[in-house]
């Protein structure tokens, strides 16, 4: 047996896990996934679409600014080489998947590396969204550099130095998904607690990632309603935002698709906007019992906790790749033909998804025995304030994308303030 944590003696499966250690599988196995997404995205050429038509269309046009954060320039700079779409969409990401797998490969300390592979499985399912104009993939990317930065940086940086590229990275990403701007705050609630709890036990390392982290969200938040009041779009963040929990809570029902976004919710968003938020939130609370609102956080619940997969319908339902889809003779089989795909792609998702979820739970075990219980609950609160946000915010598979990249990052880096590395 491949021991998670580094003991046993150097048998056959010792061996094993050296070869799995090996830079350059890993980095033939990030060429794998890469090659396999610019692949798919050569042969169907995905037009940009939903949300990232307009990240396209914005990319290097500041007053067009309504989302997208700092990374849009990065798109931008692709862009203006004369790249297509999906070209560059394929760079973008090429970059985000070595910056994962490098930073991965440099911070884990499990024997086989099996948090790092953990990462490369995830990448390898998601290989489909490499071709699509979408900034997820090097948002989560840019978070998992700042966080070495912060836990392991270069020797030769001087601490501060270190520590502010760190929140100058954590901040690109929230720039780019406001999410994790929630997400770190509901984190930090969490971690505030659990510090008040167990502060005697503390550790300074994961103290200073949290603060760093907090630092770095409020500077992205801030940096996206900056480029918004540039381009005189500052309103656009209560409509954005009131639509995702007008979608995910305030106009959902707890049947099927409950949490997910439909035209009701920007209708009553919009309805909204002449109200404080606050206000209209609070009236259309009222209106119901709260046992209607917990039927419908009850209905969302499984879809949070085992989100479906995302990549490949991303990339079949590209405006040009349906409608070739639709038009041709043999619609019929290849109908049949995705759906089977897809049906397999699910399984697969969901038995990786658990895998790393299982991995967290056994890297938080290990870090309480050996009496480092706020390090422990590091990963841990991720996922808890990934899952409490969106039993109120909108669900979308893909918006689960740096909850799954990241938790096994998080387990290796408290495996290495642990260890005193």
């Amino acid at each position: 047996m491949i021991h998670l944590f580094g003991e046993g003696n150097r048998t056959a499966s010792a061996r094993i896990a050296a070869l799995l250690e090996s830079r350059w599988l890993l980095a033939a196995a990030g060429v794998a996934i890469v090659a396999l997404g610019a692949a798919l995205a050569l042969w169907l050429q995905p037009q940009p679409h939903s949300d990232w038509g307009y990240y396209w269309d914005a990319a290097g046009k500041p007053e067009w600014y309504q989302r997208g954060g700092l990374s849009l320039w990065l798109l931008a700079a692709l862009k203006a080489t004369g790249m297509s779409p999906w070209v560059a969409a394929s760079v973008l990401n090429a970059v985000a998947v070595a910056v994962l797998l490098l930073v991965m490969h440099a911070s884990d300390t499990t024997k086989g590396h099996l948090l790092t592979w953990l990462v490369a499985a995830y990448l390898f399912l998601i290989a489909p969204f490499i071709g699509i104009v979408q900034l997820d993939m090097i948002a989560a990317a840019q978070l998992a550099l700042g966080a070495w930065m912060v836990v392991s940086p270069p020797k030769s940086w001087p601490r501060a130095a270190s520590l502010g590229v760190a929140i100058a990275l954590f901040a690109m990403g929230v720039s780019t998904k406001p999410q994790y701007a929630l997400i770190a705050w509901g984190m930090t609630g969490l971690f505030a607690i659990a510090w008040l709890l167990l502060r005697r036990r503390s550790n300074p390392s994961a103290l200073l990632l949290m603060a760093v982290l907090f630092a770095g969200s409020v500077a992205g938040f801030a940096v996206d309603l900056g480029m918004r009041s540039f381009s005189g779009r500052t309103e656009s963040i209560r409509t954005s935002s009131a639509v995702t929990l007008y979608g995910g809570l305030l106009v959902s029902s707890d049947g099927k698709g409950c949490g997910y976004w439909k035209p009701e919710a920007t209708e009553a968003a919009i309805s909204d906007l002449g109200r404080p938020l606050h206000e209209a939130v609070v009236d259309r609370l009222r209106d119901k019992p709260a046992t209607h609102w917990l039927s419908i956080m009850e209905c969302k619940l499984p879809q949070i906790v085992s989100p479906p997969s995302y990549a490949l319908y991303w990339l079949m339902e590209s405006p040009n790749v349906r409608a070739e889809r639709e038009a041709h003779p043999a619609r019929a089989n290849i109908e049949l033909q995705y759906r089977r795909v897809a049906f397999v792609e699910y399984r697969v998702y969901a038995l990786i998804a658990w895998a790393i979820l299982l991995a967290t739970i056994i890297v938080a075990v290990h870090l309480w025995r050996r009496g480092e219980p706020l390090v422990a609950l590091f990963g841990v609160l991720w996922m808890l304030a990934f899952w409490g946000v969106h039993l109120v915010f909108e669900i979308q598979g893909r918006y689960f994308l740096g909850m799954f990249l990241l938790l096994p990052l998080w387990c290796a880096l408290m495996l290495r303030t642990q260890r005193g590395r």
